[in-house]
């Protein structure tokens, strides 16, 4: 569903690729290779426009994708991978959360994330 969303707003914007933050060892059919190329090829007919799909950290753990974004600098702080936002933040308590917080620890990072608790 999200990636049809996606998919809409960039045919009307004219935007070509979509990049997702599909990681390494995710066990569900809708993050493989093939379900990408498949959807970019659905969408790109039903609306017209060329889209691609772009799985850059597809074969990377969290770990080495927060360790990644430190050393680039990037405000990770901002990433969203919650299940059961509270008010706009992470929850702090769902297995995502979890996942996060051990990837930023085993990494020695510190971890600026906003959680609703902690």
């Amino acid at each position: 569903m999200l990636l049809s969303k996606a998919a809409v707003f960039c045919a009307l914007h004219k935007i070509d690729t979509i990049a997702i933050g599909s990681l390494g060892h995710n066990p569900f059919p809708d993050a493989t290779p093939k379900f990408f190329r498949d959807f970019a090829t659905a969408a790109s007919e039903a609306l017209d426009f060329r889209i691609k799909i772009s799985a850059p950290f597809r074969t990377l753990t969290k770990e080495q994708v927060v360790r990644r974004g430190l050393r680039l600098r990037l405000p990770l702080h901002l990433s969203f991978s919650c299940l059961a936002p509270k008010q706009g933040l992470h929850c702090g308590r769902c297995n995502k959360c979890a996942e996060r917080q051990k990837a930023f620890r085993n990494g020695g990072l510190p971890d600026r994330t906003k959680y609703a608790s902690h």
